[in-house]
């Protein structure tokens, strides 16, 4: 009997009829993990879909209490009125941006800031405009903060008074009228001017001074050289150079009480604070009535 041998070379890499190559481990992990994550995600959008949907119709979200704080000119009230917040309302649901907005509308309120305070709980900290001066724009008056900027025509129920600026009007062909909003109103004026009146009163503040502040009714510039403070007790104009605003002010001021002191400061019609170098020139009437 024969013995029929077969070659290893010749078996090796027989495939039989019908049979397929096994997957690859890796390849079938990587299928296994890409489905986890799909199961995952789509369970996790699925329940912050939920969770959300609950959360704007569940009546421990609902507000029970509206809280300002930081207001003192503007009532309470009319805060909450223009908020168009109310009670009773999704905390979630609230328009936070517009809200904001629309309290902005108040010429006093300068700023506004509101925060969802879970669950039930809307807190708006209100920053009010404070008077520091006034101003004339064109025919109307307005009020003036420390910054210089001028947030609303002056009515007698706000009950200011203080030192006017005027002449600070830029030559623009922009109107008033034709202004939407107030707080744009600083369009129409100088504002190095504006910064050097400030500069002026914020001097007259400190202290008790001759030509404080509460003597002081009038800052004009005539020109762009010269600013003129006028006394409040007898308006008498003290012309400064604007580029020796600081020494010029307080030479003033020695002028004045120099006046007071003499007994000649009823007789003054004006003084020229920056007539010369270290000099000042002041005007008299020969005769006092």
């Amino acid at each position: 009997m024969m013995a029929t041998r077969f070659s290893k070379k010749k078996t090796r890499g027989f495939k039989r009829p019908g049979n397929k190559k096994e997957p690859s481990p890796v390849l079938t992990r990587l299928a296994l993990i890409s489905l986890t994550l799909i199961l995952i995600t789509g369970g996790i959008a699925g329940t912050v879909y939920g969770i959300k949907k609950w959360m704007k119709c569940c009546p421990y979200f609902f507000v029970s209490n509206i809280e300002v704080t930081g207001n003192k000119k503007v009532d309470e009230k009319k805060i909450i009125r223009l908020s168009s917040i109310k009670n009773g309302q999704n905390i979630f649901s609230i328009d936070l941006k517009k809200a904001r907005q629309s309290i902005l509308k108040d010429p006093w309120i300068r700023d506004v800031s509101i925060e969802r305070r879970l669950p039930d709980l809307i807190a708006i900290h209100i920053i009010e405009y404070e008077p520091f001066a006034l101003t004339r724009i064109g025919k109307n008056i307005f009020l003036v903060d420390k910054y210089g900027t001028p947030f609303k025509p002056l009515e007698p129920k706000d009950a200011f008074s203080g030192p006017i600026i005027t002449g600070i009007e830029l030559e623009k062909d922009i109107s008033i009228e034709s202004l939407k909003d107030t707080k744009n109103i600083s369009q129409l004026i100088d504002h190095k001017k504006m910064k050097d009146a400030l500069l002026i009163i914020g001097m007259s503040k400190r202290g008790v001074r001759a030509l404080g502040y509460n003597n002081i009714s009038q800052i004009d510039f005539p020109n762009t050289q010269k600013v003129v403070i006028y006394t409040a007790d007898r308006a008498v104009p003290f012309m400064l150079d604007r580029s020796k605003i600081k020494k010029q002010f307080y030479r003033a001021e020695k002028i004045l009480v120099q006046l007071y002191n003499s007994g000649q400061y009823a007789k003054v019609i004006s003084v020229n604070v920056g007539y010369g170098r270290d000099m000042a020139l002041a005007k008299v009437k020969s005769r006092v009535r």
